[in-house]
């Protein structure tokens, strides 16, 4: 949209409502009113100025972040707990205003793998970030809120919200192509290599990726792919995370690992089939998953590793003796739930780096299994796999695996799929699934 933006009555309320705010050395807080959706900032994310979201759709909660006020980067090859400290010194000041309860939060993301060399389309992400939005807007449950990053100026800050706010989502009509496709004879060779390497007892299990690049006669849509993702998979985790003119964009079925009030939980999700056609058929499928011997040693090296990952820092750590089915659109996984309690000093930051990269997008022993990735793929994961969400001024956050996911970049897009390979794997059928795999965002951005 060009010239003014246009906005009803609530929204130029909230617009007039920021501008209104003194300059503050605190974070200041705006509760909205009902009838206003934080949603709608996301029609147009990159041109109307948000940098990062996070949204559950199925728990009402979205978190919109427009404009950087700072940020804390990674240094190349370290993880996201080295930023532990300087992460929490963004979010020290007191809060004021009219939404007391409302939390400042920082949003971001992480590399798979820190120490790989940065290629296409990553450069401008880094090794990982975190950042404080100049304006947060926040619904979670029944509050809706904006916060106000201290030392902004609040008359900058409503007309960033208002150049948001009056943005209508594109169409997604342009015509994709597949410019560059997953080089199919490299996937089928690796896997059987992979497999026989298994076999032999080299390794556990590897996970192999692979990308493909699309290609449009316009710009993408970021907005009307992320309406197609929360239409499709409203219990996933949708996010976007903007670095100069990319975003990486995706709707993950995984939960790497959540932080509440000391009570830790992480997923483990691994084993793989598709959906049926009829509901007969999808519970033949999901019985003749649940049996699959491949896939239960698969999920049950992941839920091994979390919970051996998680037990110095946890107490009361519980997962269920047997894996349920976690359905999708699409496709549907064997799941596990692992809950606990952690143990004093820790937070979100320790544990993610404690867990990623699992088992389930990365492979086991995790040393060898990077190698392994190393030596068979030829495109650079960047944040691909790797943990995004957000993190509050007490350590409490949530971050997700980066899956299902895909850059965009003006008329172009990367798609990223990924799946674990194991001693019994069939290089056709791990063909089809990586293809059942970029379907989600293939279809968001409208192949």
């Amino acid at each position: 949209m060009d010239g003014k933006a246009v906005i009803d009555e609530h929204a130029s309320d909230l617009v007039a409502r920021i501008g209104a705010l003194p300059r503050s050395a605190s974070f200041q807080s705006i509760v909205l009113n009902p009838d206003f959706q934080p949603l709608r900032l996301l029609a147009d994310p990159a041109a109307g100025g948000v940098v990062a979201s996070y949204e559950r759709p199925d728990r009402g909660l979205a978190l919109v972040g427009i404009g950087s006020a700072d940020r804390v980067e990674v240094a190349p090859g370290r993880g996201p707990a080295s930023i532990r400290d300087d992460a929490r010194r963004l979010l020290e000041r007191p809060l004021a205003g009219d939404a007391p309860g409302v939390r400042p939060r920082l949003l971001g993301g992480f590399r798979f793998n820190p120490a790989a060399e940065t290629g296409e389309p990553w450069g401008a992400f880094g090794a990982g970030w975190l950042l404080l939005p100049r304006v947060l807007f926040v619904l979670d449950g029944e509050s809706t809120a904006v916060v106000i990053a201290p030392d902004v100026d609040p008359r900058e800050a409503a007309r960033a919200a208002e150049r948001t706010l009056g943005r209508e989502a594109p169409s997604n009509g342009a015509t994709l192509e597949v410019e560059r496709p997953m080089n199919r004879s490299r996937w089928l060779d690796s896997v059987a290599r992979i497999a026989a390497q298994v076999r032999e007892g080299a390794y556990e299990k590897a996970v192999l990726a692979s990308t493909q690049r699309l290609a449009a006669d316009h710009p993408i849509s970021v907005g009307a792919a992320l309406a197609r993702l929360r239409e499709n998979y409203p219990n996933c985790h949708l996010f976007t995370m903007t670095a100069d003119d990319a975003t990486f964009l995706g709707a993950s079925p995984e939960l790497l690992v959540s932080l509440t009030d000391g009570r830790v939980h992480a997923l483990g999700l691994a084993g793989s089939l598709a959906r049926g056609e009829t509901p007969e058929d999808d519970e033949r499928l999901g019985a003749e998953l649940l049996a699959s011997a491949k896939d239960r040693i698969e999920h049950e090296s992941v839920v091994r590793a979390i919970r051996e990952r998680l037990a110095p820092v946890t107490d009361e750590l519980h997962a269920p003796n047997a894996p349920r089915l976690r359905k999708l659109r699409n496709i549907q996984h064997l799941s596990t739930d692992i809950t606990g309690h952690v143990r004093p000093g820790v937070d979100v930051l320790d544990l993610v780096q404690r867990l990623h990269p699992t088992p389930a997008v990365c492979g086991w022993p995790t040393e060898v299994a990077r190698e392994v990735i190393q030596d068979h793929e030829d495109f650079d994961r960047g944040w691909y796999a790797g943990p995004v969400g957000w993190m509050d001024a007490t350590g409490d956050g949530e971050f997700a695996v980066g899956l299902r996911s895909a850059v965009v970049r003006g008329s172009h897009a990367w798609l990223f799929a990924g799946n674990g390979i194991m001693g019994d794997s069939d290089p056709e059928s791990e063909l089809a699934e990586v293809q059942w795999k970029f379907r989600p965002l293939g279809e968001a951005l409208g192949t």
